[in-house]
């Protein structure tokens, strides 16, 4: 008897962690992601996005995910929404170190994201088209512009990418941290913005991240902050906390104002 009451409490303790999935319908993989899955994923014989989420699925049910809730999409646009849920699995999977991705790393993949995402939105504007500047001379500080045809500038958008902001490292201390923690920190990026201003006066600047924790009043100020030397800020995945059960609430805030200022 104790050992039936044991294997339920088990098979309940099992079901509570479980994360709540998307629908297979309802993700997408990026042109890179795509590409680091079926080469260099976990598994040789990866042939579809089936495939994949079955190796998702299987993943779940043995309780790696136990740290995460769900996925929560409040997007319409449907592609994006794809690509989005897409991203959170990646996401779920790097953080849960189920996969660890050697070759391409995140960073990367979040800038496939983003070019996807405007990609997206841009589909009907026939005039404007979204260029990869990452390496060109002159564009440091932007990972895309998007360009324009009957545009006198050229182009009127430009766009950072970052998989997140860091909001802990204050003003005053970003020098005592490494490079990496000094590039996404709010205050290196308050100072990128205002440095992109100065060269580009008459461009809008665009900052996407997937997250940003502000658990503090001084977080929040630290975020806000960078709306004073960005034209936009977006922050896709808004949850504040990773107390507990993380829960993603993608959302794409923002995109009208970029296809206005396109």
């Amino acid at each position: 008897m104790n050992g039936k009451l044991y294997e339920e409490s088990e098979r309940i303790l099992k079901y509570r962690v479980l994360m709540k999935l998307p629908d297979i319908s309802d993700v997408e993989f990026t042109p890179m992601a795509w590409k680091e899955w079926l080469l260099y994923g976990p598994k040789s014989d990866f042939k579809s996005q089936i495939d994949i989420f079955k190796y998702i699925e299987k993943e779940n049910d043995e309780g790696k995910f136990r740290d995460f809730s769900v996925i929560a999409n409040y997007v319409r646009n449907e592609r994006i929404r794809r690509l989005l849920n897409g991203y959170a699995l990646l996401d779920v999977l790097d953080c849960s170190q189920s996969v660890q991705y050697l070759r391409i790393k995140m960073w990367r993949l979040f800038e496939d994201l983003v070019g996807e995402i405007l990609r997206a939105a841009l589909r009907n504007k026939n005039i404007c088209a979204v260029a990869n500047v990452d390496r060109w001379p002159g564009f440091q500080g932007l990972d895309f512009i998007i360009t324009n045809s009957e545009s006198r500038l050229g182009w009127k958008v430009g766009v950072q990418c970052k998989r997140y902001v860091g909001t802990h490292i204050a003003y005053n201390q970003v020098s005592e941290y490494s490079s990496f923690s000094r590039g996404t920190s709010a205050a290196s990026l308050y100072h990128k913005g205002e440095e992109l201003k100065r060269r580009f006066p008459h461009r809008k600047r665009v900052l996407i991240a997937f997250n940003a924790y502000t658990q503090t009043k001084n977080q929040r100020k630290r975020l806000r902050n960078l709306s004073e030397s960005w034209n936009l800020v977006m922050i896709l995945d808004e949850n504040k906390s990773d107390e507990h059960y993380y829960k993603y609430k993608l959302r794409c805030n923002g995109l009208d104002k970029i296809l206005r200022w396109c």
